[in-house]
């Protein structure tokens, strides 16, 4: 649940308001763990009835967790659901500290989604990856400008495809390219990669185009990064992408 909501861009590590929820078949034994649980601060919020004629009770405390102190409070919820002799503890949920409101995030944020297909092109595979979270991006405008590097390779296979040493060199390489515009100031992200016969073509987008530009030529020079060849399109339609998808799904 924490990679989840911190890969959708919210921060875990500030007060947000917990709902907890106990069940029974009598609203007495909730309501006395509600008055127990009032001296360890959690907040009365209701006991209802739902549809099947189970009781629950609804308790929520405003609280900073990570992974290991939800993990101990839940042990402690058991405990206590065990104390009462109550049908279960049911869980949490988690929201916003102003319960008025969605829970804030960053929308710059963008989790890994990534899918895979191998499609054939003139009677060679290609494998085309692309992280299609980018679909609910909102910023595409702004980041518009895709960095397309192509690596060529000697391929051992009929299938013109590389070795797997071949790949792990590749995924150096991208985490190499990102890192240094990352170093640069340039906020960027990995889109996806192409590759076919010999050659394989990632793209990255950013939202400065000379900057990026002025970087890829010196990361060009280096002598510790595999030879590629880039150029900077300027995509604000997201072309670039959509191509790839349209693959994807073919």
């Amino acid at each position: 649940m924490f990679s989840n909501m911190k890969a959708n861009g919210v921060n875990t590590n500030t007060r947000m308001l917990y709902g907890y929820f106990f069940t029974d078949d009598k609203p007495e034994a909730l309501r006395k763990a509600a008055s127990y649980l009032a001296l360890k601060k959690f907040d009365f919020v209701e006991i209802f009835q739902d549809s099947t004629k189970i009781y629950w009770l609804h308790l929520q405390r405003r609280e900073i967790h990570n992974t290991e102190s939800l993990f101990e409070l839940d042990k402690y919820l058991y405990d206590v659901a065990n104390k009462y002799g109550l049908r279960s503890y049911d869980g949490f949920d988690v929201g916003n500290v102003d319960d008025t409101k969605p829970i804030d995030r960053d929308t710059y944020a963008v989790p890994e989604d990534f899918k895979v297909a191998e499609i054939i092109i003139a009677g060679y595979p290609m494998l085309v990856m692309e992280n299609t979270a980018f679909d609910r991006f909102p910023h595409k405008e702004e980041f518009c400008y895709f960095i397309k590097v192509d690596c060529a390779y000697k391929s051992i296979y009929d299938s013109m495809l590389p070795s797997e040493d071949d790949m792990e060199k590749f995924e150096v390489f991208d985490s190499t390219i990102q890192g240094q515009l990352g170093k640069a100031g340039i906020k960027n992200y990995y889109i996806g990669r192409e590759t076919y016969k010999e050659k394989r073509s990632c793209y990255i987008v950013t939202n400065k185009e000379e900057a990026t530009k002025k970087i890829m030529k010196e990361i060009k020079q280096s002598k510790n990064i595999l030879p590629f060849e880039f150029e900077v399109i300027v995509d604000k339609p997201w072309k670039q992408y959509l191509e790839m998808s349209k693959k994807l799904k073919n």
